[in-house]
C-alpha cells in the first residue's frame, strides 16, 4: 500500500519548523516552502521515513 506523506506530516518530524525539516534533509528551506500541501515529493517522503524509523529504534531498549 502506497502512502502518501503532507506537508503537515512531514513538519510533525521537525516539531512544525520549514527550517529544521530542510536542514534535517540537507536542502534549502525554500524548497520545503515549494512542497505541495497535499504531498511531498516521493524522495523526500523516504528519506523522512528513514528519519522516523532511525528515531523509533534509538527509542527501543535495548535488550540485555
Amino acid at each position: 500500500k502506497v502512502t502518501i506523506m503532507t506537508k503537515d506530516e512531514a513538519l510533525q518530524v521537525a516539531d512544525g519548523s520549514v527550517n529544521e525539516l530542510a536542514r534535517m534533509l540537507g536542502i534549502r528551506h525554500s524548497a520545503v516552502s515549494q512542497w505541495s500541501d497535499e504531498r511531498i515529493p516521493e524522495l523526500r517522503e523516504y528519506q523522512i521515513k528513514e528519519i522516523i524509523d532511525k528515531r523509533e529504534a534509538e527509542q527501543q531498549p535495548e535488550e540485555a
